[in-house]
């Protein structure tokens, strides 16, 4: 960090922020109180701090942060501990291409800035902000925004050696504690952790899209990877080939299954993470958005005695959900329900649920074989993936069972030619299969930033509606981030 040498004071003086009278008088007084001057000028009122800040920013050349309007990266202010930041009177506020952004009340503490390089073996940067914006920054960022929330790991408990490294690697675990208490407050379903050619890139899943969340240090990418592959229980020296873990965490509150994912790339290991919450209830069937034909037309179905129904549609579309909602609404004393699925996303009372263990050979087919020994009145299985899981499926609702589970085409008339394409006889799909469900999860537009949409898009223009429509889009806010406020239900 090169700075000009020349005193406080007459740096100011040049900038014409203060006298020459005022900086003898403010220099009598530091020696007496044994403060900064900036600090006494201040106190004496012949400075403001944004003034000082200015000041500062000019002379050193160094650039001014309004961190009032600073989008300060939530990830580059888990970099170091909030008694660090105000010990020592500074806050990052970004971090790219290893070179970290410090805010800093006094950009000439050069033992600040080093103490901060150290401990984030980081380039400083240092940029120059008001004392009491830094202040109320810090507080913001470290305090209302839970920034130094830990997860709590529920199926991690590591010996005392890796304890000890945990804590030599400080900014790393607060890192990925940051990515994942971020992707919990943004309602994120999977976290994308991707290495680049050009660095370290963080997306989030929201409602459907995925989004930018943050660029942390390229550097830092392998200390990620192996916190998350020690909290999923992978095997943190193997690189060269795919990878599956998982881990429960608590988080804001609430509790989440984490399904872990690792694949190699040119630039280094791409990690995912699915955030499965237990802890959020249940909708009704009725609460899915169906229209109300197709409600009643679902219901007849799952209530026969028998038969196959296939939920379709493509990932994250709600499948699942859809499943779990029809056995809710099914689910009586006199039926005996059995479920086979990975992974358990929700617990349901009075039904019995077994999970997929491919690693001691319970895989859907072999779990499907025991359910039938076992009367089942209903069976879900999770989802269809194989000839030999097909089969077993429909030859149960040919022998008086009702099996409902999901299957990955993008249209209901498609589940037919994929069940075809897996090996099943056409006959037997002819005989089992009493009903086909395609869905899409449909996002509403944010009620708190929704604004007249000016331009109609052409493909209404193709629809020829009937009469002209008002079309809203959201324009994104605090509430909802990019301008949708969740799912609005199934279609």
């Amino acid at each position: 960090m090169a700075l000009k040498k020349k005193y406080l004071g007459e740096l100011l003086i040049e900038a014409g922020a203060i006298t020459p009278e005022q900086r003898d008088e403010a220099l009598r007084q530091q020696r007496r109180l044994g403060k900064r001057l900036g600090e006494v000028l201040v106190e004496l009122g012949y400075l403001t701090e944004e003034r000082l800040a200015h000041a500062l920013s000019e002379q050193l050349g160094l650039p001014y942060i309004d961190l009032r309007v600073f989008p300060v990266n939530q990830a580059a202010v888990n970099l170091i501990p909030e008694e660090m930041a105000r010990r020592l009177k500074v806050l990052p506020v970004d971090t790219r291409d290893g070179r970290l952004t410090l805010a800093m009340a006094d950009p000439l503490d050069v033992f600040a800035a080093d103490r901060v390089r150290k401990y984030t073996a980081l380039q400083v940067e240092p940029a120059v902000a008001s004392a009491r914006e830094l202040q109320e920054a810090i507080a913001r960022y470290y305090r209302a925004e839970g920034a130094e929330e830990p997860i709590r790991v529920e199926q991690y408990s590591p010996p005392a050696a890796l304890q000890a490294e945990e804590e030599e690697a400080a900014p790393v675990v607060k890192l990925v504690n940051s990515i994942v208490n971020q992707a919990v407050r943004a309602r994120a379903s999977d976290v994308h952790i991707e290495p680049e050619e050009e660095g370290l890139r963080v997306r989030f899943r929201i409602d459907g899209i995925l989004h930018e969340a943050m660029r942390p240090p390229a550097q830092m990418h392998p200390g990620i990877v192996s916190r998350v592959k020690i909290l999923a229980g992978m095997d943190i020296a193997e690189k060269r080939l795919p990878q599956d873990g998982s881990f429960s965490i608590q988080s804001n509150g609430k509790v989440f299954d984490v399904r872990v994912s690792t694949l190699p790339t040119p630039y280094g290991e791409k990690v995912v993470l699915r955030l499965l919450e237990k802890t959020t209830g249940l909708p009704e069937l009725q609460e899915l958005g169906f229209s109300p034909d197709t409600l009643q037309s679902y219901e007849r179905l799952i209530r026969r005695p028998y038969g196959f129904i296939l939920s379709t549609g493509p990932t994250g579309s709600g499948k699942t959900t859809t499943m779990y909602a029809s056995l809710k609404t099914i689910n009586t004393l006199q039926k005996n329900i059995i479920t086979i699925e990975d992974p358990i996303e929700y617990s349901l009372k009075g039904i019995t649920q077994v999970q997929v263990n491919p690693k001691i050979g319970l895989s859907f087919a072999n779990g499907l074989r025991s359910i039938l020994r076992q009367d089942p009145d209903v069976i879900m299985v999770g989802e269809i993936r194989d000839l030999e899981t097909a089969s077993i499926a429909t030859h149960a609702a040919l022998t008086g069972h009702l099996v409902l589970s999901t299957l990955h085409t993008n249209e209901a008339v498609g589940a037919v030619a994929r069940l075809i394409d897996m090996g099943v006889e056409p006959f037997l799909i002819a005989s089992s299969l009493v009903g086909v469900l395609s869905q899409r999860l449909v996002r509403k537009v944010c009620p708190h930033c929704r604004e007249p949409l000016q331009e109609v898009p052409p493909v209404l223009g193709e629809l020829s509606p009937p009469e002209p429509l008002q079309l809203f889009r959201g324009r994104g806010c605090q509430e909802s981030g990019h301008g949708v406020s969740g799912p609005g239900g199934t279609v």
